[in-house]
């Protein structure tokens, strides 16, 4: 085949490049263009307007603002090439649906954060009860809220679970109250008993609450034994445990000196 006859068929198989076309193009390139110029300033706003939010909630909220705003951009530059709006728009939307389907734990996350936000039942700082979790709140991002525990274990609970769940806060403006009980020989006399157990409220006033006083409570007793109380209001719930064992240890050598003082 000659040289002739072979360019004529090339000619008419390559793809028309009209001036139309070029514009379009330049069109959908200066949308680009200016869709990353408003991501940029909507990202910058945004971050200035949840600068006291935490860095995990204004980097979640500045990418969904970005990833909104080139879908808008992109959106409107496909239909100045000619695209079917419409046709786009339910695509996008299908896409939604399957996405919203696959992550829905994810959706129910940021639903039970607002509503967590709304309630206010807990700030970072306190010490709260989720099931059989306790721990100081450090953070609360849209996903999960993140426990330190006593043992400064990091857990990291889902904010669904939080809605979900029974949420003890154990940090009040008056304290939390602890309950010491101990059982006591019936043969010593209970008001020396009582004045002991009051005195080692005392030793720990710096623990307590200001303003409050310890109580002593009978809450059994038998033929052989009483079953008494150290009721005490606490600054720091974290530390209940310590100062139960410590009431308890002191309890006993003050006991026991009475014990002695009778048998003497």
């Amino acid at each position: 085949m000659e040289l002739d006859e072979i360019l004529p068929i090339a000619y008419q198989i390559a793809v028309p490049f009209t001036s139309d076309l070029l514009v379009r193009l330049a069109i959908f390139g200066a949308i680009l263009l200016c869709t990353w110029i408003v991501s940029k300033l909507i990202s910058g706003f945004t971050s200035k307007a949840l600068s006291k939010r935490s860095p995990n909630v204004v980097q979640q909220t500045r990418r969904i603002v970005i990833w909104f705003t080139w879908l808008i951009g992109i959106l409107i530059g496909l239909s100045e090439l000619g695209l079917e709006l419409t046709v786009l728009l339910a695509a996008v939307a299908l896409g939604g649906v399957i996405l919203a389907i696959a992550s829905r734990q994810v959706l129910s996350n940021l639903v039970s954060y607002e509503v967590l936000k709304t309630y206010n039942q807990f700030k970072i700082g306190d010490w709260i009860q989720v099931d059989k979790y306790f721990g100081r709140v450090v953070d609360v991002t849209w996903m999960d809220t993140t426990l330190m525990s006593l043992d400064n274990e990091v857990l990291f609970i889902s904010n669904s679970k939080i809605v979900e769940s029974i949420v003890i806060n154990k940090t009040t403006p008056g304290g939390t109250r602890i309950s010491v009980n101990m059982v006591v020989d019936k043969a010593l006399d209970i008001s020396e008993v009582e004045k002991a157990l009051m005195g080692i409220g005392d030793e720990l006033r710096e623990e307590l609450v200001r303003d409050s006083e310890p109580e002593v409570r009978m809450i059994d007793l038998d033929s052989q034994s009483v079953r008494l109380a150290l009721l005490l209001r606490i600054n720091n719930p974290a530390k209940s445990k310590l100062i139960a064992s410590e009431v308890r240890k002191r309890a006993k050598e003050k006991l026991d000196q009475l014990q002695l003082n009778i048998k003497s």
